[in-house]
């Protein structure tokens, strides 16, 4: 971790500022290790996702919104991070206090989450909406850099810690589901309330951050010899990008083949299941073989994973083609904070994830408008694409690799 910064009397009026939070939260700092707190705050972070993913189009129905306007509801959030992101990145590292930032923004996604069980009307619903995702969706990266850090300083794991969330999404999805069968569509908003106020309790478990030393001018310099950190990130997104189609069309073609609904659901969780196990030991694994390696074993099991289900393979096939999930997702997503966490400064921490996860929110955009056309066209040879953007994933991150061996190397194995 970096000495805290020198920069006198605004540093200690800014701890001033903080005493009355850190006194509050203070007890529990003293008796929960941070590896519980970081672990509960993933888990809680990632539960109202469990919920909004799957069932949010289910309450928008029971708002009465039709399909159109149920449409425009799941595009507005997404336009929305788009913006945000990126802002609230660069405000975390201009101000120096990423965990006070995200307090704030868990505060206003409660806030937002409680509007929204109360709108009815389309219009409201879609600003309420706009509202939520700028506060919440942002937190994902930010969460990310937070415990990157903490990982970088060797006071956690964060492959160890990310599982969690992982594990409370697929808990959410199951559960979920029950107590929506039992108490209707309106359940939906109130149990990702329930997650978000879970979510705001545990970050008063964890410490504040250090602010980081000030960079000197020279070292500033030294941007120039990151592009292939860009390469990289670019990487990353396409291989992410080749989820697209299997998000949006893998339950329909699986259905198309005869599986039931409860047979699809097995399918899903089994690779939710594969990437905790994925998160459980992957940074040992980034430490045996580094992290851009990690990306292109992620490419790579694209090609197979994808290639294969071009072919409407049978359940036999598909099971272990599920568990290629783990590295699909999980090895490229952890590749990507590893590399960030690495590759650049502390003080720029917070901006560099949130520019990692808007270039993979960009390309997923683009991947899933492109979809639609493709699966018209070809049906589930329209997996082959992504089988194409793995393939493309892992020369980029050869080119990527090239670069960085030409560029001073930082201080982990990401060869």
């Amino acid at each position: 971790m970096s000495p805290q910064s020198g920069a006198g009397q605004d540093d200690k009026g800014e701890s001033g500022a903080l005493a009355v939070t850190q006194a509050t939260s203070g007890k529990l700092m003293r008796h929960i290790p941070l590896s519980v707190a970081l672990a509960a705050a993933f888990a809680a972070f990632y539960l109202p996702l469990g919920i909004h993913m799957p069932y949010l189009s289910l309450w928008l129905q029971s708002r009465g919104l039709g399909p159109e306007e149920i449409g425009v509801a799941l595009a507005v959030p997404l336009i929305a991070r788009l913006f945000a992101t990126p802002v609230l990145g660069f405000l975390s590292d201009r101000w120096g206090r990423p965990r006070a930032l995200l307090i704030a923004l868990a505060a206003a996604t409660c806030l937002s989450t409680t509007a929204l069980a109360l709108s009815v009307e389309p219009l409201l619903i879609f600003i309420v909406l706009g509202l939520m995702a700028m506060s919440w969706n942002p937190s994902f990266s930010l969460l990310d850099s937070y415990s990157a850090r903490q990982a970088r300083a060797g006071r956690a794991d964060y492959g160890r810690s990310r599982q969690w969330g992982s594990g409370s999404f697929l808990m959410a999805n199951l559960v979920g589901g029950a107590i929506i069968t039992l108490l209707g569509a309106g359940s939906i908003v109130l149990m990702m309330l329930f997650g978000h106020l879970a979510y705001l309790v545990s970050l008063f478990t964890l410490p504040e951050l250090e602010r980081p030393a000030p960079v000197a001018h020279a070292a500033r310099g030294s941007m120039r010899k990151v592009w292939w950190l860009v390469v990289a990130v670019l990487a990353i997104a396409l291989v992410q990008a080749s989820h697209a189609l299997l998000y949006a069309f893998g339950s329909l073609q699986w259905r198309a083949q005869g599986f039931s609904l409860s047979t699809i659901g097995v399918l899903w969780a089994v690779g939710v299941a594969a990437e905790i196990v994925l998160f459980r030991f992957g940074s040992r694994l980034i430490t045996s073989i580094g992290a851009l390696p990690m990306v292109m074993m992620g490419g790579l099991a694209a090609v197979v994973r994808f290639g294969a289900m071009a072919f409407d393979p049978p359940l036999l096939l598909l099971l272990p083609l599920q568990l290629l999930h783990a590295f699909t997702f999980g090895a490229t997503y952890l590749g990507m904070v590893e590399l960030v966490a690495r590759g650049v400064s502390e003080h720029r921490s917070a901006s560099a994830q949130s520019l990692a996860s808007w270039t993979v929110s960009l390309m997923m955009g683009a991947a899933s408008v492109v979809a639609g056309v493709l699966w018209v066209r070809m049906g589930s040879y329209a997996f082959l694409t992504s089988a194409a953007l793995g393939g493309l994933g892992i020369l980029v991150a050869g080119l990527a690799m090239q670069m960085h061996r030409r560029a001073a190397p930082f201080h982990s194995p990401a060869k």
